[in-house]
């Protein structure tokens, strides 16, 4: 019997210190930006500029729509046919029907009307990616494999992009995410396997943005969660920063971002220096 409680004892042990080191490896503890980073804004009110958001119907999105229609933009949202515009419609959004794997769709979305700006938060969503139904072959293996080439992380944006230059529109504002381009090293380590895929593409995706010519900001959030906002939630220039951020929050940066002709030509992370751990995901 002493012999079962000292192995019961142990597995226990063992099992806290595997959710400690598991917190750990995903969270961001190792390193605060300085304050010297800290973008300090200035956002103009929307009123008289017309704002296409791409990915709108994404949590994230609906988020930034709320976020501009209070700031007095005129806000069309780009969607799927096959996409769910019940949020959307109760916020009395207007919305133009384009696939972003397609390019004539992106032409003709972008031709419909005189836009100002865009905002793209085009990324794979959940009902994109195959499901893998054995629960523990997927924490061994990973999330399942997608072809590169039917995600639109890069090629969605590139098209957007496209699109948008052709139809004259010069200001893009790109939400990826922390592990692209030079923020690699800010990706705590228990989540780079699972970013193997998309990091690649929402690097190609920002550089594609960056040689455009366009007038560009990108915005890099990490882990995102429905908590409140915060007004600790900030943009900083350090891509070395990494926190959890609650989508509201992003929401109002993004839209900060927009608002102000500072940010033309710089890359930032979305850090929130009250979430850099795991838990603050699912806590207030």
């Amino acid at each position: 019997m002493s012999r079962l409680l000292k192995i019961l004892k142990w597995g226990v042990i063992a099992l806290v210190v595997l959710v400690i080191g598991y917190v750990i490896s995903m969270s961001g503890i190792s390193y605060a930006p300085d304050d010297s980073s800290i973008a300090r804004l200035k956002p103009a009110a929307g009123a008289g500029v017309t704002v296409l958001i791409a990915g709108a119907t994404s949590a994230s999105g609906i988020e930034l729509v709320k976020v501009l229609k209070a700031r007095g933009y005129s806000v069309v949202a780009m969607v799927r046919k096959s996409s769910s515009t019940a949020t959307l419609d109760a916020l009395g959004v207007d919305k133009v029907v384009a696939d972003s794997m397609i390019p004539d769709e992106m032409h003709t979305a972008l031709a419909a009307r005189k836009f100002d700006a865009v905002v793209s938060l085009i990324g794979t969503s959940a009902r994109d990616v195959p499901e893998r139904s054995n629960s523990i072959k997927a924490l061994v293996m990973g999330p399942p494999k997608m072809d590169p080439n039917k995600r639109p992380d890069f090629i969605g944006n590139r098209n957007l992009i496209d699109a948008a230059k052709a139809q004259g529109i010069t200001r893009f504002v790109l939400v990826t995410v922390i592990g692209a381009g030079d923020s690699a090293a800010a990706l705590p380590l228990g989540a780079r396997r699972g970013h193997s895929t998309v990091i690649p593409l929402k690097t190609q995706a920002e550089d594609y943005l960056r040689a455009s010519g366009l007038q560009f900001t990108i915005v890099r959030p990490g882990g995102l969660g429905k908590q409140p906002p915060q007004d600790s939630a900030v943009l900083v220039e350090d891509p070395r920063a990494f926190s959890f951020l609650a989508r509201s929050d992003l929401g109002r940066l993004t839209a900060d971002a927009l608002g102000d002709p500072a940010t033309i030509g710089k890359t930032y992370t979305a850090y929130d220096p009250n979430r850099r751990m795991l838990w603050k995901l699912f806590t207030n």
